[in-house]
This record gives C-alpha cells, sequence and structure tokens, in this order.
C-alpha cells in the first residue's frame, strides 16, 4: 500500500475535486488518512498549520501531495482571473507535475518536518481513478512512477479496483 498501514498516520494534500476517490485509489479498506482539500490541492499558509497539528499533535508521520489530471486550476492565473471576474492568486499551474514537485519543495523547504517524517508527490489520474508517484525520498511500494504510465486520456475501466489489499 502506498500509504502507512495505518491510515491515521497519513496525510493527503489534494484538490476539493469530488472526482478523486484517494483514499480508494492509495489502497486503502478501511479508515481513511487525515484529507486536507483546497482548490488545486496546493500547499498554502493554511495547509502548512494543519500538517503542523497533524505531524506535531496527531502522531502523522507521512505527507503525500497529490495532483490530478483535468485540474481546473491547470491554466494561467490571468485567465482565471478573466473566467471568476475577481483578482487574486489562485495559483494555477500549467503542469500537474511540476505543481506537485514545487508543492514536495515548499514542504521540504518549510523547516517543519523531522528527518521521520516521510514527504512524497503523485498525480491522479481522473479517467482511470489511479495515483502515479512523481517524487518520494523512499521507496514506490508498488505504485507506477508517472515516468514509467502512458500518456493520454483513457475511458475508465470502470470502478477503481485497490491495488493492494
Amino acid at each position: 500500500m502506498y500509504g502507512s498501514s495505518n491510515p491515521a498516520r497519513t496525510a493527503i494534500v489534494t484538490c476539493m475535486d469530488p472526482r478523486l476517490r484517494l483514499p480508494r485509489a492509495l489502497g486503502y479498506s478501511a479508515g481513511e488518512p487525515f484529507m486536507l482539500r483546497n482548490g488545486g490541492g496546493r500547499v498554502t499558509d493554511d495547509v502548512l498549520r494543519g500538517l503542523v497539528l497533524c505531524t506535531r499533535l496527531m502522531q502523522v508521520t507521512e505527507v503525500g501531495v497529490i495532483h490530478h489530471t483535468d485540474c481546473r486550476l491547470q491554466d494561467t492565473n490571468e485567465r482565471l482571473v478573466r473566467r471568476t471576474g475577481i483578482d487574486r492568486d489562485y495559483l494555477a499551474f500549467p503542469d500537474p507535475v511540476k505543481s506537485v514537485l514545487q508543492d514536495i519543495d515548499e514542504l521540504r523547504s518549510s523547516g517543519i518536518f523531522g528527518p521521520l517524517v516521510r514527504v512524497w508527490g503523485g498525480l491522479y489520474d481522473t479517467a482511470d481513478h489511479t495515483v502515479c508517484v512523481v517524487a518520494d525520498t523512499h521507496d514506490h511500494a508498488g505504485l507506477a512512477t508517472c515516468a514509467a504510465r502512458p500518456r493520454g486520456r483513457r475511458r475508465p475501466p470502470g470502478p477503481a479496483t485497490p491495488k493492494h489489499g
């Protein structure tokens, strides 16, 4: 299973998009990791605040950042300002893999995690409801790396089947 065997020791930073079925895609059959969701699944000050609480008070030892394909924030900030009519920084990104790497760097450089907290990043495919690994300091424990996955849209084969029991 990607993620610790105890979901309560894992925190996932991800998008608020309801299409994401992350506990199932990560192989959790019972329980759920701490889910910190926002538009785009970006690492923000509020996410950092939540992760401090998770890692320092709730014994979380693993943090995953998972962005996804077909995200509405996969655009430029200027276009999102025009589309919404509200001028603010939406933390838009043209490439979800690069945005995961940026957010992983943000977490690692924050100084809030000790050496025992594992930080990794992944990309959720909204077409087939699977996750591939973008970056990790540990082994990949059964998930494909994003570089090894074929690109392009595929029709979902039906409900996702957990890769791990």
